[in-house]
Order: C-alpha cells, then structure tokens, then sequence
C-alpha cells in the first residue's frame, strides 16, 4: 500500500523538491500530511512526529507542483481550485490558500498560491467491523452519528461503514446508499471515479453542499440509507428532517468531544439510534463511548 502512495505522490514534486525523496518509502506508511509553504521548508506530518526538509520552496516550485497536479492544465481544474482544495488520482486531496479574487461575494479565482497541504488518502478496510453490532439489528440499520475531534479516524470509519452497508456482509443485504461528498474526502472522485471503495450500490454527490446533495439525492436516486461527513449547520438539519421523512436512514460524522457537542435539537428530537464517540489514544478509530436510545434516554452502553 505504501509503496503505491509513495510513488503516486513523488511522480508530481519537481527535481527541485528532490529531498523529499530522502523519505523512506516504508516510512511513507505513516505520512498523514505533506504541508508545502511558499518561502519554508517542507513539512511531512506522521502520526506520532513531523519531519522538516531543508530545502525551502520557491515560488516556481509552487507553480510546478500545480502544474503537475493539473496535468499542464490549471484551467482545468479551475472550479476546484476555487472550492479551496483539488483531488488526483488516488484519491489525495491537495488543499490550497493564497489571495482570493471575490465577485458577487463568491471566489472566482485563487492566485499568489501560498500553501499546499496534500492529505493522503488511505483506506483500512475492515476498520469498522467492531462498531456493526451496534448499528444493524437483524437485517435493519440504525440511525448512527460518529463524534471525534479531527484527526481521530472518523471520516475511514465512516467510508468502511459505508462499503459494508453497500456491498452487505453476513445475513445483512446491501443497501442503496447516497453519499454526499462534499470536500471529496469520502468516495475521493477522480474524473467520475471514486478513488476510495465505497461499495457497489453507492452513489456519489460530489463537491457540493450537503443540504443540496442529501435532497438532489433522495429526490433522483431513492437511497436507503444517506451517509455524509461533518454535518452541523441549520441547512444540514433541515435536509435531514426532509431525508426522515421520507423514510432514509442516516448516517453521518460530526465534530466533538462527546455527545453534548452535538445541536441539541439533534437531541432532543432524538434522531439517532446510536451515538459512537472515538478518539485517539493508541490508534485512530478507537471508540471512546457508545450512547444508545433506550427508552427516550440516551445511555452509555460502552
């Protein structure tokens, strides 16, 4: 796996950033991040520790790195540019800042490229095998919410669920599900195709709102279940009441602590059945605590 990461990422950094090539490709198994700043030394971000290089980057570095990851053609690549992040094949995510050109209060164009971050994309397939027993009941899925801070594994457990969901496992069939894939962190769509599994009766709103995918969703593609990451805002809570209603499961991430992080209205109107908080002790993906519905009353059962 990690030999496949190190040689989709190193094909796009130019002769001139060739010190990056002093990390060891087995090393690359623990590379989260490779944050390049305009002017300073680049950053590779693993799990327990960062790496500095010694060479800084220059602003043709910056300008060829772009070029590399639009195949000679940033006009391509344009709108995503302006989303503030791109996805190439395999499914890594490029972020990206620099000076904003604003119209009509909306970006048009990013220029003066500051910084990169590359996050690399990596699925653990399987990872979400311990947290099944509590969202399926026979052949029926539960309304589930996956609570973390960032960085403690909730958008690949998520995506894991999702392929079990999708493909069926055991006495459970697999279900139509609708994932909206807002920053392309999910399914990581690469020209139409998911770079990351996502299961074989997936479907696949890309780069687009949440409350818009989750209604354009139930309105063309009558999912079964619905499935996107970091809901929160009013927008989210709407589209939500709309996919309950008309008869779609849920599934979804959101950022926090614990479980009172959460709106409270998702509380009070009690709209999951399970509440899974992880965090990251030895490992991303541990589960810190397990809330279940129980008579009107969320309990810890873990």
């Amino acid at each position: 796996m990690y030999e496949k990461i190190y040689a989709e990422i190193l094909s796009f950094f130019p002769t001139t950033l060739s010190e990056i090539m002093q990390i060891k490709p087995n090393e690359w198994e623990q590379v989260e991040e490779i944050r390049i700043r305009l002017g300073q030394p680049i950053c590779i971000r693993m799990h327990d520790k960062e790496i500095f290089l010694k060479q800084k980057v220059g602003q043709e570095d910056m300008m060829r790195l772009l070029e590399n990851f639009s195949h000679n053609s940033i006009y391509a690549i344009q709108s995503e540019l302006n989303n503030g992040f791109i996805t190439i094949r395999g499914g890594h995510r490029i972020g990206i800042t620099g000076t904003s050109v604003l119209e009509d209060e909306k970006i048009k164009n990013i220029k003066y490229i500051s910084s990169l971050n590359i996050r690399i994309a990596r699925e653990i397939k399987d990872c979400s095998l311990s947290f099944m027993q509590y969202i399926i009941n026979k052949n029926s899925f539960l309304n589930t919410l996956l609570i973390s801070p960032p960085g403690c594994g909730k958008t690949t457990i998520l995506r894991d669920i999702i392929r079990q969901l999708s493909n069926g496992f055991g006495e459970f069939k697999g279900r139509n599900i609708g994932v909206v894939d807002e920053r392309s962190e999910i399914a990581a769509m690469y020209k139409g195709i998911p770079q990351n599994d996502v299961g074989i009766r997936t479907d696949v709103m890309n780069n687009c709102a949440k409350h818009i995918g989750m209604n354009m969703l139930i309105r063309s593609m009558a999912p079964e279940i619905i499935a996107t990451d970091e809901i929160g805002g009013k927008k989210d809570e709407e589209a939500i009441e709309h996919a309950i209603y008309s008869g779609v499961k849920l599934l979804f991430t959101a950022h926090g602590d614990d479980i009172n992080d959460i709106p409270s209205n998702m509380l009070e109107n009690k709209l999951f059945k399970n509440i899974i908080v992880l965090t990251r002790n030895k490992k991303p993906g541990e589960v810190k605590k397990i809330y279940t519905l129980k008579e009107e009353k969320y309990v810890t059962c873990i």
